[in-house]
């Protein structure tokens, strides 16, 4: 039943004529895990509730067994401007509470002054026109997937460090999830010089949203998401 009312859900996306999810908003559930043990879900939900400003907020909570032995709640917001032609970050917000532990992050993208702020490092560096943060990058891959292109560069503000990813389509393949199978686009990042990475599996049936995110961190541990629930905003 569940696979009947994803392939529904596809038809009416799909047919609408290029529907724009960055335009009109949706919200998406991954479930998460950690070196191959599972630890939760990720909900995200890119709305346009505030005049010129999208929102993309991604809350990461345990589930199961992991809720009994992690308390942590993570928290992180993505404030940007979205345009047919662009993806633009204005501010990044990210909260973690840790048995009420609260540890915060904020990053502020000023293009009329061309700095970047990152509020924990209490550094300001350079923009560039491809800076972004770890949420809205991912839109704008989306993007430019649905412009065609098979290769493309991010610089990614993050906590401790800003680095550029080059990301280039691999393949394509077929993919299982628990909204059933989906036809993808394979992308992958070369490796960077803290030995991190990504890896994509991007479905033109959704605007080339991801249904699966592998993030490799600089020690080596493997963090993946996989997509178990997917609704258009209303």
């Amino acid at each position: 039943m569940l696979k009947i009312v994803s392939l529904l859900l596809l038809l009416s996306v799909t047919n609408t004529s290029h529907a724009n999810l960055l335009l009109s908003g949706f919200k998406v559930e991954y479930d998460v895990n950690y070196n191959g043990i599972e630890l939760g879900v990720s909900k995200r939900s890119l709305s346009h509730s505030l005049p010129q400003i999208a929102i993309y907020k991604a809350t990461t909570i345990p589930e199961g067994l992991a809720a009994l032995l992690i308390r942590e709640t993570v928290t992180e917001t993505s404030k940007l401007h979205i345009s047919r032609e662009n993806v633009q970050p204005v501010q990044y917000l990210y909260l973690k509470n840790k048995k009420g532990h609260i540890e915060q992050l904020q990053i502020d993208f000023n293009w009329q002054t061309g700095q970047l702020e990152n509020s924990y490092s209490k550094t300001t560096e350079k923009l560039t026109a491809n800076s972004h943060d770890l949420l809205s990058f991912q839109l704008k891959m989306m993007q430019d997937l649905q412009h065609n292109k098979t290769e493309m560069q991010y610089r990614i503000a993050t906590k401790r460090h800003t680095r550029d990813y080059h990301l280039k389509v691999v393949k394509k393949e077929k993919l299982e999830t628990p909204l059933g199978e989906f036809e993808v686009i394979k992308l992958q990042s070369d490796i960077t010089q803290g030995k991190s990475q990504f890896t994509f599996w991007a479905a033109p049936a959704l605007e080339y949203l991801p249904i699966k995110i592998q993030k490799v961190n600089d020690k080596g541990d493997s963090f993946g998401f996989i997509l178990r629930a997917f609704s258009v905003q209303q």
